[in-house]
């Protein structure tokens, strides 16, 4: 008998056969997959990927138990069967206490409670629930964030700021997709019309400065687009839309895993974008009467891109993606030219991320290139006729790199960045002798490194610090052959000037106390710095308002910012978050005006230039609320307060007698506020948000404008509606009406805005 229990008990593992255990977790709302869900078996755990997979290797044993936990969601376990090795789970959100995990924050993942600052994050879901037509639209519902789209679709450009940075100056706002830069150094803008909505996952939106971790665009804070990639062997989506104005769009969007649903393998992804809109009347009503070549401002774009990559957990991801988009917009005036006055950008950008994990050390590299074509047709008629184009040509091309290495409490990130961009530009004239040139060249190198150190599990300090150059270079503003079209612009030329060079150290410190998941408290002190962009550097033409001057001799600027702030829970589905700020800039860079002036076809406007006006002084405020007393129902809202003044100011000249002291910065609100409802069943979605803005100074001076006959831009309310129902599994129909009740926004040229637009769709998932 003995040596039969000993036989067995040495041929049993034999039969206990070693199996592995796989599966997806995903949300029980909308089923998409959950990344970071902590999966535990006995004393063995793994987390979930992007695709919401996990999967354990060499499990013995018939009586198992799968826990399944993930902040934010009910924790759950489940008894698992040994003849199954696949399974499929759906969480729950857990309303008490809703985290989300983001990247951009501190370049590596965490939980946005965990971090000390404010970081606003708008899910899949809730994009799928607000009516917008482009990625920078959905911003505008955030506290503190000001977005400058005054035409909708039909805007040539859009700049996205906040907290009481100039409204029109998108260069002191980082923009990432998927942790990839895409300011431009000519001008530090951004092409929002080129990131199709139907390719998003989520936005993150980190405010206050951001240089310690990305340099000298993220002065006013970081936005992180982040997209989709596919879950299944195959899946796609494809809309079409009609709306106002004859206006149609198509959205496609398809792509697949290669390997089904295992954890390591390849996938791809294709998007495709086509919208027409025959436009409307832009111009002022005083406009129309005196002009007789005023036509609609139309739009007439389309986008592809491609993405293919490889992903195998946490060991190694790589992804390429390859985007092309050409939008011309009309920009209202016709007097021979076949198409008139417009605009178009044709834009090629390739972006390559890697990233993985080398025992205890995550790291990351990312390499883009950008290169944007510019064009612009410029005619117009009054006692002559005027034509010239504009041909501008930017390229920016640059690598990312961190390292992240977790040691006892703290959790340290390095990195190297490494950028050029470059603007190759003239202005040539059809009707005279004239061309214009505008060249210029900057160099960026940045170094940083940030500690996370979690002094006990309530307290948790963040403190970093980075050291950026950057190098202007090969900077020129030409006339050649002038006429008195451009004659009086000879005083401003330059070329063959020195190399300048600009270095500074931009540190940042904050602290959290966070005793539960119903609340935590933060502060810290955080230093912004950033060097002119290119286009102020080099290029004299216009700018919204007026004509500017090109000045080469210009210096970065700096802003320290202090900031508190809190989140709370009071109690069950009901989150309520304050902050509140302070920042002092020194060497402020401001378009100021020069005291001349120029027809511009509209009116007499000022020739400005951007100049370091010395010191301003913004402070503000945000509250908002959450609250969902029902899983399918959700209420928000939020006010910002913003008061932006310049507190010292210096003049361009001994002879300057103009002094902006106490007076506001432009295109800023200081009261603004947004609130709504979303509400997401079986049968139905519908989304109704409202959003207030504020009056905001028109120019430098805080003076009387001849154009908009007011010192202040009005205060406008508007108020957006989306539906959408499916139509069995696969199909769906929508409508969105943006600006009901056909609110009037104007411009600093007194143009107005689409006012009331509405947008039908029909669409196909599989």
């Amino acid at each position: 008998m003995k040596k039969l229990l000993l036989l067995t008990s040495l041929l049993l593992p034999l039969f206990i056969q070693a199996q592995s255990i796989s599966g997806y977790v995903k949300d029980s709302v909308n089923g998409k997959p959950i990344l970071g869900v902590n999966i535990a078996i006995d004393t063995r755990g793994t987390t979930t990927d992007a695709n919401g997979y996990f999967e354990f290797e060499n499990i013995t044993g018939n009586d198992l138990t799968l826990k399944i936990s993930c902040i934010g969601y009910i924790t759950i376990q489940k008894q698992i069967d040994s003849s199954t090795r696949t399974y499929e789970f759906f969480l729950t959100k857990n309303e008490i206490y809703l985290d989300e995990l983001v990247v951009s924050a501190t370049r590596t993942e965490n939980r946005i409670s965990q971090i000390p600052g404010r970081i606003n994050m708008i899910s899949n879901e809730k994009l799928s629930l607000i009516a917008a037509q482009s990625i920078d639209e959905y911003l505008q519902l955030l506290p503190g964030v000001q977005v400058s789209r005054s035409f909708g679709i039909f805007s040539t450009k859009s700049s996205v700021t906040m907290r009481g940075l100039s409204g029109n100056e998108q260069a002191r706002t980082l923009v990432l997709v998927d942790g990839v830069p895409v300011n431009k150094a000519d001008g530090g803008s951004v092409n929002w019309n080129l990131i199709s909505t139907g390719q998003v996952e989520r936005v993150e939106v980190v405010k206050g400065p951001g240089s310690a971790l990305y340099g000298g665009n993220a002065m006013g804070g970081v936005i992180n687009v982040i997209t989709l990639k596919p879950t299944k062997p195959f899946q796609g989506n494809i809309s079409v839309e009609e709306g106002s104005f004859n206006t149609n769009q198509v959205r496609v969007n398809i792509g697949g895993k290669l390997n089904g649903k295992k954890e390591k393998g390849f996938y791809w992804n294709a998007n495709g974008y086509y919208c027409y809109s025959d436009g409307y009347i832009t111009q002022s009503e005083a406009d129309q009467l005196t002009n007789p070549f005023i036509v609609a401002s139309n739009v007439d774009e389309k986008a592809v891109s491609v993405k293919s990559g490889y992903f195998n957990g946490e060991k190694f991801n790589a992804d390429i993606d390859f985007s092309l988009y050409d939008g011309i917009r009309g920009t209202g005036e016709k007097v021979y030219q076949p198409n008139g006055n417009q605009t178009e950008y044709l834009t090629y950008q390739l972006r390559t991320n890697l990233n993985g994990k080398i025992g205890g050390i995550k790291w990351n590299t990312s390499l883009f290139y950008i290169d944007e074509h510019y064009l612009k047709v410029n005619e117009s008629k009054k006692d002559d006729y005027t034509w010239y184009n504009v041909n501008s040509i930017r390229r920016d091309i640059g690598v990312l790199t961190s390292v992240n290495y977790t040691t006892g409490k703290h959790s340290i990130t390095s990195g190297v960045d490494v950028r050029n961009g470059q603007v190759d530009a003239s202005d040539i004239y059809y009707t005279s002798s004239d061309k214009v040139d505008n060249n210029g060249k900057m160099n960026f190198f940045g170094f940083y490194t940030q500690d996370e150190y979690s002094i006990t599990e309530q307290i948790k300090i963040l403190a970093g610090i980075r050291y950026d150059m950057a190098r202007f270079y090969d900077g020129k503003f030409k006339i050649y052959h002038p006429t008195a079209e451009t004659t009086f612009l000879e005083s401003y030329e330059f070329s063959d000037i020195d190399p300048v060079q600009w270095g500074a150290f931009s540190p940042r410190i904050s602290i959290q106390y966070k005793p539960s998941d119903r609340f935590r408290v933060y502060g810290g002190y955080s230093r912004g710095f950033r060097p002119s962009v290119l286009d102020d550097l080099c290029r004299t033409g216009r700018v919204k308002g007026g004509l500017k001057v090109a000045d080469p001799n210009l210096k970065p600027e700096y802003l320290n910012n202090f900031e508190v702030g809190s989140d709370i829970m009071p109690q069950k589905n009901l989150k309520l978050a304050a902050s509140a700020y302070y920042s002092l800039g020194s060497d402020f860079l401001y378009y100021v005006s020069t005291g001349d002036s120029i027809d511009m076809g509209f009116g007499e406007r000022p020739i400005m230039i951007r100049a370091n006006i010395s010191n301003v002084q913004i402070y503000g405020g945000e509250f908002e609320f959450t609250y969902s007393p029902l899983q399918s129902i959700s209420f928000f809202g939020n006010y910002a307060y913003t008061n932006s003044k310049i507190t010292g100011y210096k003049p361009r000249s001994a002879s300057d007698p103009i002094n902006l002291k106490n007076k506001f910065l432009t295109d800023i609100p200081q009261h603004s506020f947004a609130f709504g409802t979303f509400v997401k069943t079986k049968y139905f979605n519908v989304g109704v948000t409202c959003k207030y803005n504020g009056s905001m100074f028109v120019n430098d001076q805080n003076v009387y404008d001849e154009i908009v006959l007011s010192d202040k831009y009005p205060s406008w309310f508007t108020t957006d509606l989306k539906l959408s129902f499916p139509l069995g599994n696969n199909f769906y129909e929508g409508l969105t009406i943006q600006n009901i009740f056909d609110e009037k926004i104007y411009d600093s040229k007194g143009a107005v805005g689409p006012g009331r637009f509405v947008t039908l769709n029909l669409g196909v998932k599989f």
